[in-house]
């Protein structure tokens, strides 16, 4: 807007209760225990909501410069307010049962002309990494875009569950934007993941991937912050979930003692569901970019009934993409509903739930090397995957959540999740090394074929209490709550060891020449497993803050797992072979600690401590008795910063994490302890990792968004070397976006930068590839590398008018070629992305 600031909305968003002024109570007004430190006058307004419990809406240009008093002791909200903006010149009113402004005293034109549009702003944006975008009523027809305002504060993955800005966390967290997401054209998990800060993506096949964090891989995942799942992780399907019923990503690298439960000290992961606003508004996007790749998806929102009580979302999502490989493709269709409901002032109800259909000819195995690992450098459109080749997915997701609101801030959060995929698949592959001379594969393919659809079924349920009172003159903040997780997997295949010829020249093969799919083989009929878990938890956790500067958190989870796996492998002719392994992890104790110290408005020192937690899989002591769980620390000390009124969030972390308590085989056990399954080992391995973390995240300026991390990490594995050698020693990703001042302010323009240095894989094969025999030809060692490499994205964003925007993104700008992930010679190495285009277009009314 020509000659106008661009202002940053903040809305605080904890609950309200119905006691201050433009209210007239029957009855003595409700009156708080308050400690806000003097501050900042917005930081102060951030902490005057997260303990009364107030929803405020204001403009971060209208508290710019101001400072607020301290206030300690018992005060209505109505006298709080007063004495916060006591000598401002601000004002507060309240817009509805739910919400107050703050604003400027009324001058005759007391705002900027957007500001007042608050009563557009929905009761559920709250104040965590959440894009907002101010509304722009575009007085002079310009068009110009709305500005996004990101603000850090996590909504209830870590510390207390609460909604807790980032500074007041002593761990190493990270939150990204539907606003980040959406600009980096993400369409599933994975995609958020290739472009989230200290997160390396290990592709395993052109579905799916791992991905690891500190040399570990990521096994904790919730929705909402609820339940750790098994939907996302150790799934033994390919693909990662849809971010089309997604809002924003929040995640916590290091070990989450107190409600990750069972995992590596990898990272922790909470998918934050879209939630319905009270304010209709529609949004819709498609695009179209290089190898037919094409998204269609349109997300509704709004009141429905009873005066806006009853509010309602809906996202539908249709794509369909081809690879820069040949052969494969994906299909995805999804169906995302939810309804809100306000019971009463303090009582929400939500249910929701989704759809997705996936329909994939996949690419499974990768690419192959050399035999002694060295590149041979094949087309990247090089893909040995076959035509008749399919995978096909179903999920339904079912939730539930309660939240009860009493006693001022204290809160009952009650979470239920039912999800149930099944899949049915039938795909071969090669797993062979390349022929120096000829370039020939000597192996032939192999084949895996479902014999009836295959099911993954998760139920996860929690519930948490939070709240705050004074003890001894000190604010406490409390979490009480437990979870509930079961899994049962139920899977069922056949396998083809080998079929049709060998490749004769791997740089010219030609999926044409296997049209059909094998037959069965009469050797192997049937592998089938039926896998249940049962894991659960209690936890209670605490913050104190000492004074002005100094707070301490700190808390316990007691976790129980118990799992069991039957598998069963049926060969023509012979009897059934069946194993049954338990698992029982009994009442296992991961404390956590961490130690907050305030030096000034803008940084802050902390350390912290937690524990680690991760079963032994049921393999058993030469005694008969279970391995103890994987034990370990997770030690971090750092420096955190927040500017731009807690908009702009900063960290410098150092971390230790001693993983100890691995299974390593007992070179002592008698042939009579090694007949008993699983046996025989001993809790002596460890695992050790350590670096460095450096983060900047949110709005450097008006309109001006980044998104940018390094990490270096050091890893040792127990049996020597490195624990992960295809996490980077060093790793930088960095994401802006700018919109341009002036006459250019209909344009956006940014990109993202991504540069590690090298990594490797290295080991021993068989060059047999003798599935079922023992290896008769000499063993061969390997080491693949990948060095150091950078590429770049840049975007080019442009708004049409109030409603519509078009986006431009060239991906890969230089054509970089690199390996974004390195296997064994025999199969597993893909090729990053090569230079593509994609063109976006956006409308929101």
């Amino acid at each position: 807007m020509r000659g106008k600031t661009l202002l940053c909305m903040f809305v605080i968003t904890i609950a309200w209760t119905p006691n201050c002024r433009a209210v007239a109570p029957s009855s003595e007004p409700v009156k708080y225990n308050l400690r806000i430190d003097r501050q900042p006058l917005g930081q102060a307004l951030q902490e005057f909501a997260r303990q009364s419990g107030v929803q405020i809406v204001f403009f971060s240009q209208v508290t710019e410069g101001l400072q607020a008093p301290a206030l300690n002791g018992q005060f209505t909200l109505a006298a709080a307010l007063d004495m916060l903006l006591k000598g401002s010149n601000l004002t507060f009113r309240v817009i509805n049962s739910t919400m107050i402004e703050i604003r400027p005293v009324a001058t005759g034109s007391s705002l900027d002309p957007a500001a007042d549009r608050s009563a557009e702003v929905s009761n559920a944006a709250t104040l965590h990494k959440r894009s907002q975008p101010r509304r722009n009523t575009d007085p002079d027809g310009s068009g110009a875009l709305d500005e996004i305002v990101v603000n850090g504060t996590a909504e209830g993955l870590v510390a207390t569950r609460t909604e807790t800005p980032l500074r007041e966390i002593p761990q190493t967290v990270a939150l990204i934007s539907h606003e980040q997401m959406r600009q980096e054209n993400d369409a599933e998990v994975a995609d958020m993941f290739n472009n989230a800060v200290g997160i390396t993506v290990v592709r395993s096949n052109s579905l799916g991937a791992t991905f690891l964090s500190r040399g570990f891989q990521i096994g904790t995942y919730h929705l909402d912050g609820g339940a750790a799942i098994n939907a996302f992780s150790g799934s033994a399907f390919f693909g990662t979930s849809d971010l089309g019923e997604f809002d924003h990503i929040e995640v916590l690298r290091g070990s989450d003692a107190l409600f990750g439960g069972m995992g590596n000290p990898s990272a922790t992961i909470s998918l934050v569901r879209k939630r319905p606003l009270d304010t209709n508004e529609v949004m819709f996007n498609e695009w179209a970019g290089s190898w037919n790749n094409y998204r269609v998806e349109g997300d509704v929102t709004g009141p429905l009934a009873l005066d806006g009580a009853l509010r309602g979302r809906l996202d539908v999502v249709y794509g369909h993409r081809d690879y820069f490989y040949d052969t494969a493709r994906l299909e995805t269709k999804k169906i995302f509903g939810a309804l809100e409901y306000d019971l009463t002032s303090r009582t929400l109800l939500t249910v929701g739930g989704s759809y997705d259909w996936n329909n994939a000819v996949p690419f499974g195995f990768g690419l192959p090397a050399y035999e002694d690992g060295s590149d041979p450098h094949l087309p990247r459109s090089t893909a040995l995957a076959f035509n008749w080749s399919r995978y096909d997915t179903q999920t339904r997701e079912i939730y539930a959540q309660l939240q009860q609101k009493f006693a001022g801030v204290w809160k009952l959060k009650i979470n239920a999740t039912s999800l149930k995929e099944a899949a049915e698949f039938g795909y071969g592959g090669f797993e062979s090394p390349i022929d120096p001379v000829t370039g020939a594969l000597p192996g032939l393919p192999s084949a895996l074929f479902t014999t009836r659809p295959n099911t993954q079924d998760s139920f996860a349920f929690d519930t948490t209490l939070t709240g705050a009172f004074t003890l001894f003159g000190h604010r406490v903040e409390v979490a009480i709550g437990g979870d509930y997780t079961h899994f049962e997997a139920i899977l069922a295949q056949r396998s083809v060891e080998s079929f049709g010829l060998p490749v004769s020249n791997v740089f010219a093969y030609d999926s044409a020449n296997y049209p059909n799919a094998p037959a069965p083989q009469s050797s192997l009929e049937e592998e089938s497993d039926l896998a249940t878990s049962n894991q659960s938890g209690v936890f209670a956790s605490s913050k104190v803050y000492l004074g002005d500067a100094w707070s301490v958190v700190g808390g316990a989870r007691v976790s129980n797992n118990r799992s069991t796996i039957n598998s069963s492998v049926h060969f023509s002719g012979l009897p059934t072979f069946t194993i049954t392994l338990p698992v029982k992890d009994t009442a296992k104790v991961t404390p956590y600690a961490g130690v907050m110290y305030n030096l000034n408005e803008h940084y802050s020192l902390y350390a912290s401590y937690a524990d680690v937690y991760q079963s032994n899989n049921g393999f058993r002591l030469a005694d008969g008795a279970f391995v103890p769980p994987i034990d370990g620390v997770d030690e971090e000390a750092g420096i955190k910063g927040v500017w731009r009124n807690g908009t702009l969030n900063g960290s410098l972390v150092l971390y230790d994490i001693d993983q100890h308590g691995l299974t390593v085989a007992d070179g002592n056990a008698s042939p009579a302890d090694l007949s008993q399954p699983n046996c025989c080992y001993l809790p002596s391995g460890s695992n050790r990792s350590k670096g460095l973390d450096v983060e900047l995240d949110g709005t450097l300026a008006t309109g001006w968004l980044i998104g940018a991390g390094y990490t270096y990490n050091i890893n040792h594995g127990q049996f020597g070397g490195e624990l992960s050698s295809r996490t980077p020693r060093h790793l930088f990703k960095l994401w802006m976006s700018e919109q341009l001042p002036g006459r250019w302010n209909r344009w956006t323009v940014g990109g993202n930068l991504q540069a590690q240095s090298s990594n490797f894989t290295e080991g021993q094969y068989c060059p047999q590839n003798n599935q079922f025999g023992p290896c008769i030809s000499p063993i061969v060692s390997y080491k693949e590398v990948q060095g150091s490499y950078a590429f770049v994205n840049l975007r080019a964003g442009y708004q049409v008018n109030r409603h519509w925007r078009a986006t431009l993104s060239i991906n890969n700008v230089f054509d970089r070629i690199y390996y974004q992930t390195i296997g064994s010679p025999a199969t597993g190495s893909w090729y990053g992305e090569p230079r593509g285009f994609l063109l976006r277009l956006d409308a929101r009314y």
